[in-house]
C-alpha cells in the first residue's frame, strides 16, 4: 500500500455538515485507484497520531483525490475545524474490494444512505466515463434535501445521460416530494421493476444495510447479485465457552490483558490503555495488522493473503480470541 503527502487544493461546503477537500501529491503523481475505493488520512489530535479511512468520492477520472466527509467521529471533526487549502496530509492507499471494476455488471443498482452515497458518486461518474449510454439505477435516501450529498450534480449527470434514472428517498421533505418516508419493498419495485436482473450496490448506515438487504432477499435479489460495503462490522456470533473472559499477552512487554468472548482484539487492547493504530475499524483497510498465536476467529481477511493466514497475522480490529493467545503489533 502506498504511502504519500498531500496537499490540500480546495475545500467546498456540500451540505451544513459534509465538506468535500481536493488533494493532489506534494510531488509524484497519485497511484492507480478504483471508483469506490478508499484511503487512510493521517492527523494529529492533541499531538496525538489519529487516523481514519474514507472512501475516495473522486473517480480515476479526475485529477485529484477527493474526500467527502460528514462531521461525525472524532477525526472527521478535526478534519472539519482543521484542514484548509494550501495544507499538507499524509494518505495511505488506495484499497477496498467494493468497486465496479472488481465486482461489474450491465445493469447496476445503486443504493445509498447518506454519506453512504461517496462510492457511488465515484463509481457513477467511472461508469459513465466508461459507458456514457450506461443503464444505472441510482436510489439515494436522506433524511431532508439539504441533506443529500451531491444533489445538483447527480440531477445534472441524470440530465446529461439518457440511461440514468435517479430517485431521492426523504424522511422529511415538502408534500410536493414524490417519495417521502424510507425506502419500501413498494418502492423498490416501482423504480427498478427488473431488480432480478441486475446487480445491486449498497452502502449506507448499519441499520439501513441491514432493512436494504432484508428487502433485497425478500425480493428475490439472487444474493450473488448484492454487493455492499459499510464501515462497521456485523456483531460476533456469542461465545459458546463458560469462560467469562481469556488473556490476550502482548509479547513485547508481556503485559496481560483480559479479552472478553466476543470482544475484539482492537477493542480488548484500547479498553487495557494500549496505542495500536486503526483506521476504518471494520477490517477494510489493514492499517490494524498484528500477528498472534492461539485459537482466534477473524471476521474480515481483506488485505490478509494466505501466507499471512498460515503466520497469524490478523485484523485487530475484526478479529476475536477463542482461548488465551498472545500478539504482537
Amino acid at each position: 500500500m502506498t504511502s504519500l503527502m498531500l496537499t490540500c487544493i480546495g475545500r467546498q461546503q456540500n451540505t451544513h455538515d459534509v465538506v468535500s477537500w481536493q488533494l493532489v501529491p506534494l510531488s509524484g503523481s497519485l497511484p492507480p485507484v478504483l471508483a469506490g475505493q478508499c484511503i487512510t488520512l493521517h492527523t494529529e489530535i492533541d499531538g496525538l497520531p489519529e487516523c481514519r479511512a474514507y472512501t475516495l468520492s473522486s473517480s480515476p477520472q479526475d485529477a485529484c483525490w477527493q474526500v467527502t466527509i460528514k462531521d461525525v467521529g472524532r477525526v472527521s471533526h478535526h478534519l472539519h475545524q482543521t484542514l484548509q487549502v494550501g495544507d499538507k496530509i499524509r494518505a495511505d492507499g488506495p484499497f477496498g474490494d467494493f468497486n465496479l471494476t472488481a465486482l461489474p455488471c450491465e445493469r447496476p443498482l445503486l443504493l445509498s444512505a447518506g454519506s453512504g452515497i461517496t462510492p457511488m458518486w465515484a463509481m457513477l461518474r467511472d461508469e459513465l466515463a466508461k459507458r456514457p449510454d450506461a443503464d444505472i439505477r441510482f436510489i439515494h435516501s436522506a433524511r431532508s434535501p439539504a441533506d443529500v450529498i451531491f444533489a445538483d450534480e447527480l440531477a445534472a449527470l441524470a440530465k446529461a445521460h439518457a440511461g440514468i434514472r435517479h430517485a431521492l428517498i426523504l424522511e422529511e421533505a415538502p408534500t410536493a416530494h414524490p417519495r417521502i418516508g424510507r425506502l419500501t419493498p413498494a418502492m423498490l419495485t416501482e423504480l427498478a421493476p427488473d431488480l432480478r436482473e441486475r446487480h445491486v450496490y449498497l452502502c449506507g448506515p448499519a441499520p439501513y444495510m441491514v432493512a436494504v438487504s432484508t428487502m433485497l432477499t425478500e425480493l428475490g435479489l439472487p444474493p450473488e447479485q448484492l454487493h455492499q460495503e459499510s464501515f462497521g462490522l456485523p456483531p460476533a456470533e456469542p461465545a459458546t465457552t463458560t469462560n467469562d473472559h481469556f488473556w490476550l499477552t502482548l509479547k513485547k512487554s508481556g503485559k496481560k490483558v483480559k479479552i472478553l468472548p466476543g470482544q475484539t482484539l482492537l477493542a480488548a487492547l484500547e479498553a487495557a490503555g494500549e496505542t495500536i493504530m486503526a483506521a476504518c475499524r471494520a477490517g477494510v483497510c489493514g492499517s490494524c495488522r498484528c500477528t498472534t498465536t492461539g485459537y482466534i476467529e477473524r471476521q474480515s481477511v481483506m488485505t490478509l493473503s494466505a501466507q499471512d493466514l498460515e503466520s497469524g497475522v490478523a485484523l485487530a480490529c475484526s478479529c476475536t480470541a477463542k482461548g488465551d493467545i498472545s500478539l504482537d503489533y
